[in-house]
């Protein structure tokens, strides 16, 4: 027989195939003289399914209504129920509903309790209420008591014709658990994993199968996620987020806000700690069909880290993600700020580890991805590496850059600094006025930079294609005579007096080279020091490497002896040192002669002490303390010598020596005698451990010498 949209087929199997669902119900509330003189009627089929739904092993007991008692149980059991959308049917159901009405107009029961295992979940007993209008086909369902894990579930939802809402409250459901459900319902997740609580409201809006608006708000508690590769992660964060998302034919426009004030985030390779700087977003914008993003209006608040505002618009994939990026920067602060978003990206430098103060304002704007615009404030910036080599403080000013166009024109910019470090150099106070667009830069007007007692005076300065392997350096300057004391203790050198100055020209930085190609003088001791084929890389690194030669002219020994404390000798030193490698401003490889100037005609005197430091230098150090402590020697402090040298080529921590002639009976002169008194200073080992020949020169420098009786 048929009625309506059902169909009963009276076959063997007893199959039911019913499109509105309650067809059979509506029928028998259609035949009053029948229904009047029945009870209750049962019902049973092996099958009966709807749009998204079938039941199967069906049996159903449905009381109808008497003028003396409207309202009666019914009951139904179920050996499955398939849902659309979920891969495994809920099992086992019953449903008993004690306030079931049956009605012409309007199907209702109050309060059912339902009875069934539900997939992933595991058995569930909860309370539904469910209204249902034939003639309308409204329907109005209320589900609450679900339990899912530890937590429970209230879902809500109604429907009016093709128009439907629907709601959920989830509380104290744990991620997994999410998990779980996600992927039992095909719901498409990234590859994460992770623990932690959720409680969320949400309410949704449609029509068809089309929703048209998502409301939602959310608390998570104790997050700890990961993914596979290690890129991703939080501990124990809580997030509060909640907005709204409408569709707009082609688009969905949506509005949200978050907040965390506790727990921590990592995206590599940026770690944010919410307990310390809490964070507050919110943005305005809209997903777009073709999977892009147009965020009309952002704002940040990180806590003592940056307050930001802005717009942009992300595509959803290729290389030029960024399609466009507008940020007001209202407050970068430093520390904050160096430690959350810029230490992570400078691990590998020399500047890993600073410590930073100031604030800084701005805006900068980035088109195809290709940064076009910044104007950056800077207020009492300061950063100090900790290592003594590097450090600025007191930065102010503005810097205006423009990129993009063939030929952009920048605003002038202007720095002030109050002081800092360069390469554990003293830097005083200067202003910097300079132009800069793309990779170029180009200083202004002639600007004096402070150096210890001295000073660098930059006449031109200008950088192309920084950053390339093709930039260019230009560097034009004059460096004001600074102390040799100072420059030696910056060093760690040991101290001696003069200044070094000169004419700088033709100084390049590339591939993180610093090279000079023109010669560095230095008046000191009363003679010259001449630098050339300079040479340094990694000058901001860990471990600087330095090359350079040095010739060396007519210095008055005897104040060279009175600085390192080696004895008294009067008379000139020349000579040289070659191939000089310094490595973190140690010597490692050198080839260095020094000697007594053939034009000398000084008065050439050497003191006991002098006489007993060159010997050991040279391997002959037992000899000489013999022959000065033995005979009539030990009566004299100085002796008169006709010249002196010493050679030494270092290798591999090996030194070579040498003197200035050979001696006869072996070894080599390191000091020949003249006149009377004199004496003969003879070395005779042709090698020198060299980290032992530094420790004998600083035992040298710090002794107070031999006595002789």
């Amino acid at each position: 027989m048929t009625k309506g949209n059902c169909k009963i087929d009276n076959d063997r199997s007893a199959r039911v195939t019913c499109c509105r669902g309650l067809g059979l119900l509506l029928w028998l509330v259609l035949l009053p003289p029948v229904v009047a003189a029945i009870e209750s009627t049962t019902f049973a089929a092996a099958r009966i399914a709807g749009d998204g739904w079938v039941l199967r092993d069906l049996r159903m007991e449905v009381p109808l209504a008497s003028a003396r008692d409207k309202a009666r149980t019914a009951h139904l059991t179920a050996a499955s129920m398939t849902l659309a959308g979920i891969a495994e049917p809920l099992r086992n159901v019953r449903v008993d509903c004690p306030g079931f009405t049956l009605e012409a107009r309007r199907i209702r029961c109050a309060r059912a309790s339902i009875d069934a295992v539900v997939p992933t979940l595991g058995r569930q007993q909860f309370h539904a209420a469910v209204t249902y209008e034939p003639a309308s086909g409204a329907l109005d369902v209320q589900i609450e008591g679900l339990r899912i894990g530890d937590g429970v579930a209230q879902v809500q939802g109604s429907l009016r014709g093709q128009a439907w809402s629907a709601g959920a409250h989830l509380k104290g459901v744990t991620v997994d658990k999410l998990q779980s459900l996600a992927k039992q319902w095909s719901v498409p997740l990234p590859g994460i994993t992770g623990t932690g609580v959720v409680t969320v409201n949400l309410q949704a809006e449609g029509r068809g199968k089309v929703p048209q608006s998502v409301e939602f708000d959310a608390e998570l508690a104790d997050l700890t996620i990961g993914n596979e590769g290690g890129t991703l992660a939080s501990d124990k964060l809580a997030l509060t987020v909640g907005g709204r998302l409408d569709r707009r034919s082609d688009r969905w426009e949506f509005s949200i806000d978050a907040h965390s004030s506790h727990g921590q985030a990592y995206a590599e390779p940026v770690f944010l700690d919410f307990g310390i700087h809490a964070i507050d977003a919110s943005t305005e914008g809209a997903w777009l069909a073709d999977g892009g993003i147009d965020l009309t209006s952002f704002t940040v608040n990180h806590r003592d880290t940056v307050i930001a505002h802005g717009s942009a618009n992300l595509a959803r994939s290729g290389e030029t993600l960024v399609k466009q990026l507008d940020v007001v920067i209202d407050r970068l602060t430093l520390p904050g700020a160096y430690a959350s978003y810029l230490q992570p990206f400078l691990l590998a430098t020399a500047f890993k580890a600073l410590e930073t103060a100031g604030t800084v304002a701005g805006h900068i704007v980035i088109s195809e991805s290709e940064p076009r615009q910044a104007d950056l404030v800077f207020a009492s910036v300061s950063a100090d590496n900790r290592t003594g080599k590097l450090a600025l403080y007191g930065m102010n000013g503005e810097v205006h850059w423009q990129g993009g166009a063939t030929n952009p024109v920048a605003p002038e910019s202007r720095l002030t600094l109050e002081g800092g470090l360069l390469f554990g150099l003293d830097v005083g106070a200067t202003t910097l006025a300079f132009r800069t667009a793309n990779r170029d830069i180009e200083l202004l007007q002639p600007a004096r930079i402070p150096l210890l007692d001295g000073a660098l005076e930059l006449d031109r300065f200008a950088v192309r294609n920084a950053g390339l392997p093709e930039m260019a350096f230009a560097l034009d300057a004059n460096l004001v005579p600074l102390s040799l004391q100072r420059l030696s203790r910056a060093f760690g050198w040991p101290e001696f007096g003069g200044q070094l100055g000169g004419r700088i020209s033709d100084l390049q930085l590339q591939g993180g080279v610093l090279t000079l190609s023109t010669t560095l003088q230095a008046r000191v001791f009363d003679g010259r020091l001449e630098v050339s084929d300079l040479r340094l890389e990694d000058p901001f690194g860990d471990w600087p490497r330095l090359y350079s030669s040095i010739d060396i002219f007519n210095l008055d020994l005897e104040q060279v002896t009175s600085a390192f404390s080696f004895g008294r000798i009067t008379g000139r030193l020349s000579g040289y040192v070659n191939e000089l490698v310094l490595f973190d401003w140690m010597p490692v490889e050198f080839d260095a002669r020094l000697y007594t100037p053939p034009e000398d005609r000084s008065r050439h005197r050497i003191s006991q002490r002098a006489v007993q430091n060159i010997g050991n230098l040279g391997g002959g150090g037992a000899g000489v303390g013999a022959a000065l402590s033995g005979g009539f020697m030990k009566f004299f402090e100085e002796f008169n010598y006709a010249k002196l040298g010493i050679s030494c080529r270092l290798d591999k921590e090996i030194c070579l020596m040498d003197g200035i002639d050979p001696a006869p009976k072996g070894g080599y002169y390191l000091v020949k005698g003249r006149g009377l008194p004199r004496i003969n200073v003879i070395g005779n080992a042709p090698q020198v451990d060299w980290p032992r020949l530094v420790a004998q020169i600083r035992a040298i420098m710090e002794s107070d010498g031999p006595v002789v009786e």
